[in-house]
Order: structure tokens, then C-alpha cells, then sequence
């Protein structure tokens, strides 16, 4: 069981180490059709989204730009390591055989909710408070996109843009 040192920091000292940060990530789809409950993107690595090797931070926030003006809902799930949902050939089917997955998952935010722009959607969650940990030895952590609109979507190879915004500590 993990020891919590609460006595570690001053209230000051814990304040003054934490760090606001909103991260752009650029998603590359593999751009084939996917019907409901099939892979869009997968293995995105998020840089330097925890401030130490094998670190944690707050994901607050999650703005989602569809380029593709589709608004559709999507599982965003979070992983400490760079794993695959699927082994498919084509990269849409969730493998739910491969015991990594679940193991590596450190949690899964829905976007269901769009702005709808002229020719383009956003969707937006926020007040998030899920805690990510990167793996030993990393400060990164990944991220893979579910289609759960209901229905087949194409996005195109850079049709989803992601805008995290995290609380380093």
C-alpha cells in the first residue's frame, strides 16, 4: 500500500511547486472509417505532461476540435505507457483479449457536448480532476480516441486537435 507523506511540504512550499499548464496536441488519425465503438487514434504521446519522471498531474480540462465538423462522442482513454487498444490490421477494433490494456489504463474522459462552428465542431469538458501518472523513468503520458458517436466516422489524418489543460505537481 502507498505511504502519503502529508507532513512533506509547507502549505507555502506546496503551493509555490504547482504548476498550471494547457498542452496542444496534434492527433494523427489513421484516417479510415470507424463505426461505433472502433479506434480512432491511438498511442498519442503527451510530452512533458507530468514535471518529474514517473510524476503526476491534475488533467483539468479537455478541449476537443473537430476539424471534420462530425461532434461526434468520443472515449478519450489515458495511458501510463505507450500501448496499443488494437492489434488489428487496420487499427479500428479494440482487442479486448490483450491483458496490457487494462493495466495501463489510468482513466477514460468522454466529450459528448459540441459548439458548432461554420464548418467545424468543439467540444469541451472541464472540472476533470483525474489524476495521471506517467510510468517509472517518464514524463509522458498517452492518450487513444474511442468513437462513440453511434455511428461509421471518417476523420481525416489531422481532423482532431486536443487542448489539455493540466495542474503539474
Amino acid at each position: 500500500m502507498a505511504k502519503t507523506n502529508l507532513n512533506k511540504y509547507t502549505v507555502a512550499e506546496k503551493l509555490n511547486k504547482m504548476d498550471v499548464d494547457v498542452i496542444t496536441l496534434q492527433i494523427v488519425s489513421h484516417g479510415n472509417a470507424c463505426s461505433d465503438n472502433e479506434v480512432i487514434f491511438q498511442g498519442d504521446e503527451i510530452e512533458n505532461a507530468v514535471p518529474i519522471n514517473g510524476g503526476t498531474c491534475i488533467l483539468q480540462s479537455v478541449g476537443l476540435l473537430d476539424d471534420d465538423n462530425h461532434g461526434g462522442a468520443i472515449d478519450l482513454v489515458f495511458f501510463d505507457s505507450d500501448v496499443e487498444l488494437d492489434d488489428s490490421a487496420d487499427g479500428t477494433v479494440i482487442d479486448a483479449a490483450d491483458g496490457t490494456i487494462p493495466d495501463s489504463i489510468l482513466g477514460i474522459v468522454t466529450i459528448t457536448n459540441y459548439f458548432n462552428g461554420v464548418a467545424w465542431k468543439y467540444g469541451h469538458k472541464e472540472n476533470i480532476g483525474l489524476v495521471l501518472k506517467a510510468a517509472a523513468g517518464s514524463r509522458s503520458i498517452y492518450v487513444a480516441g474511442v468513437n462513440r458517436s453511434g455511428g461509421a466516422l471518417t476523420w481525416t489524418a489531422s481532423g482532431i486537435r486536443l487542448k489539455l489543460g493540466l495542474l503539474k505537481d
